[in-house]
């Protein structure tokens, strides 16, 4: 039964590179079966494959079938930490979540961005949000380690949970929602610091530049200084990240100007 798992698997992969769908799909179900078999319906053997056969999906654009293999593993994931809690006979369950909570945040993400991709704008925020709530979860169970900042791993939780909140700042703002975008990105602003990488600082200049456009929108009268104190910022960031002559400084610079320029001149009329 091993063997055959094994060699099936191999296979699948080989007929997908080649392009034979049909033939990779039968594959890939015949592996599925096997390991039912062998480990049970509900297994963690079983949830890696059709987790497996989804990124391959995606990768080569079939993202329908992926979102629908996506979703099966989810379902597995999620009986495995029922039946994990279920048995568990601690008064504390985190531990026992955390076992597989992060495979469900994980594919949380891959299926919001390809529903994203597809046009959802609902569903991936929907999805976006939910593996928002897994990577805060879990990232607060590593920082009770005691490896914190040494961590790796804690790093690239941290990176995603950025990206993650960017993403539902500007699919909010693809629908209009600029009162939902504003809250998404003053969250991610307050998500990086410092320590953070050199992505998530970049993540953070953007939504300086994003929350000045909407402050800059909106019709309450204060809101001009929030929009022109977060081009500010956004000008500082992008000239340590970019430097002084890159377009995107020179352009905010611009626009920082013009702005400072017409609110000065609006004090001056109403005064």
């Amino acid at each position: 039964h091993y063997d055959a798992i094994s060699n099936g698997h191999s296979i699948a992969q080989l007929l997908v590179e080649v392009g034979e769908w049909d033939q990779a799909e039968a594959k890939y179900e015949e592996v599925s079966l096997l390991r039912k078999t062998v480990y049970g319906k509900n297994s963690i053997a079983v949830a890696k494959t059709v987790n497996d056969y989804a990124v391959v999906l995606a990768k080569h654009g079939r993202m329908d079938a992926s979102l629908s293999q996506y979703s099966e593993a989810r379902k597995i994931f999620q009986v495995l930490q029922k039946n994990e809690k279920a048995s568990s006979t601690q008064d504390n369950d985190n531990d026992i979540m955390s076992k597989y909570d992060f495979d469900v945040t994980l594919i949380d993400l891959n299926m919001a961005s390809i529903k994203s991709k597809n046009g959802d704008y609902d569903g991936a925020i929907t999805f976006y949000q939910q593996g928002v709530t897994g990577l805060k979860r879990h990232i607060e169970r590593e920082q009770k380690t005691e490896i914190l900042n040494e961590n790796m791993k804690l790093s690239t939780q941290k990176r995603h949970l950025v990206s993650a909140i960017g993403r539902i700042g500007s699919l909010k703002m693809k629908m209009g929602d600029n009162a939902g975008a504003l809250d998404a990105y003053l969250t991610l602003l307050h998500e990086v610091n410092e320590d953070s990488p050199t992505s998530s600082m970049m993540e953070k200049a953007k939504a300086h530049v994003k929350c000045a456009t909407i402050y800059r929108q909106s019709p309450v009268i204060e809101d001009a200084d929030h929009a022109i104190s977060h081009l500010e910022k956004a000008f500082h960031m992008y000239t340590r990240l970019h430097g002084p002559n890159h377009k995107d400084t020179q352009a905010i610079a611009s626009s920082l100007r013009q702005w400072k320029l017409q609110g000065s001149e609006a004090y001056d009329y109403d005064s």
